[in-house]
């Protein structure tokens, strides 16, 4: 139940309801901690109670930043996630729920497909410029290798169509890991 995938269908909803568990949890530590400190000193405030109180607002804090970068994005929908999963080369993975963080901005992407020499992405976020998402994953893939293609789409069949006439290129499994593992450490 509280395992998370990143890339996982749902990731996004699962993320959210946990962020706010915990932030909760850590309030409810934070102010018991608090009340102990005020009970046992007389109801005064100066005390290492309350320090230790403020202190643990730091992993609240932490917490709540991740659950406001991923508040503007939603789960997109099943039978979407169900048709690009039945039109996948078999090599290919298939990754739903995919929020990405760069310096400047959070990036949604609805659907990302990762094969030998593609990453094809789906995104439905009316605000973003998905020209800017291409660039920054282009950039950040062409680290690891020269040989992807970098597209995102923002039509569901329109990208599917593209999936499914993709022909797989040769990309060394060191390369095709690199790139693989470059996509997934920037999923908040």
């Amino acid at each position: 139940m509280f395992t998370l995938e990143k890339g996982e269908y749902g990731y996004i909803k699962k993320k959210k309801k946990i962020a706010i568990l915990k932030m909760l949890i850590y309030i409810g530590i934070a102010l018991f901690i608090f009340g102990v400190g005020l009970i046992l000193n007389k109801m005064s405030t100066h005390n290492i109670f309350t320090v230790i109180a403020i202190v643990f607002v730091l992993p609240w804090a932490r917490v709540m930043v991740e659950w406001i970068v991923l508040f503007p994005y939603q789960t997109p929908r099943r039978q979407d996630y169900d048709s690009i999963e039945r039109c996948l080369p078999s090599n290919a993975k298939l990754l739903s729920d995919v929020v990405i963080t760069s310096t400047e901005s959070s990036m949604g992407i609805d659907f990302l497909i990762m094969a030998d020499g593609f990453v094809y992405g789906i995104t439905s976020k009316e605000n973003q410029d998905n020209a800017k998402v291409e660039k920054y994953l282009k950039d950040g893939i062409a680290n690891y290798s020269d040989g992807y293609e970098v597209k995102l789409f923002d039509s569901v069949n329109v990208f599917i169509k593209r999936v499914e006439s993709m022909r797989e290129k040769l990309i060394e499994e060191e390369k095709r890991e690199q790139v693989e593992s470059y996509i997934l450490s920037l999923i908040v």
